[in-house]
């Protein structure tokens, strides 16, 4: 009796274990095939570089007007607080040492005003309702805000994005917790890339630089 119960334990450990190597096989496969398509559908190449433990992660790179723009996932974190992030990112021409970060209002906004953190208000109430915007330029940011890009900000806010877009180590970004097997990420992802090339825009102008 013993022996079968231990046969049915080793059995079920091994099963287990399959399990986990089948799913992981099966994301890494969704998560190439959905970054081969994202790649195709924006122009850009496909890139795997091989990780830890045989994992190959899928990249999309490439240029678009002129501007390196590139699609990829990273981890924050270690152990139980470890999160996974996808995101999509344009690289001005130009920018120079400015930076700024634009954040959806909540609970985050409200702690890093308590802490001293300066919010740009551009005089358009709807939009400085929803927005928290912070620059090392505030008054240049605030000008080049102009009402095309915030009412493409404003539509972004409205279809659900929280994250904050950030202009920061020469890169203008998005990104947003989960994984590219997730297609509504990727579509808001593919979604986000004009409000990032036209916030690229911003930068070389508020870095001096010519523009598109």
């Amino acid at each position: 009796m013993d022996a079968v119960v231990t046969l049915a334990i080793v059995g079920g450990v091994a099963a287990f274990i399959g399990f986990i190597i089948w799913a992981a096989k099966t994301a890494q496969k969704q998560t190439r095939a959905n970054v081969a398509a994202l790649a195709a559908r924006q122009g850009l190449q496909l890139l795997q570089e091989k990780k830890a433990f045989g994992v190959i992660e899928p990249r999309a790179e490439g240029s678009q007007g002129g501007r390196r723009v590139r699609f990829w996932a990273f981890a924050t974190g270690s152990g139980k607080s470890r999160q996974m992030w996808i995101a999509a990112g344009v690289e001005p021409r130009r920018s120079g040492g400015f930076t700024f970060r634009l954040e959806a209002q909540g609970f985050s906004t409200k702690v890093a005003e308590f802490f001293g953190a300066k919010e740009i208000t551009v005089g358009d109430a709807p939009f400085d309702a929803a927005w928290f915007v912070r620059s090392n330029a505030p008054e240049l940011l605030a000008a080049a805000l102009v009402p095309e890009i915030r009412a493409k900000l404003m539509a972004m806010h409205a279809a659900g994005v929280r994250q904050p877009v950030k202009l920061e180590q020469g890169w203008v970004t998005y990104a947003e917790t989960g994984l590219f097997t997730d297609a509504k990420k990727i579509a808001r992802l593919e979604a986000m890339l004009p409000v990032l090339h036209d916030l690229a825009d911003v930068a070389e102008v508020c870095a001096g630089g010519d523009g598109r």
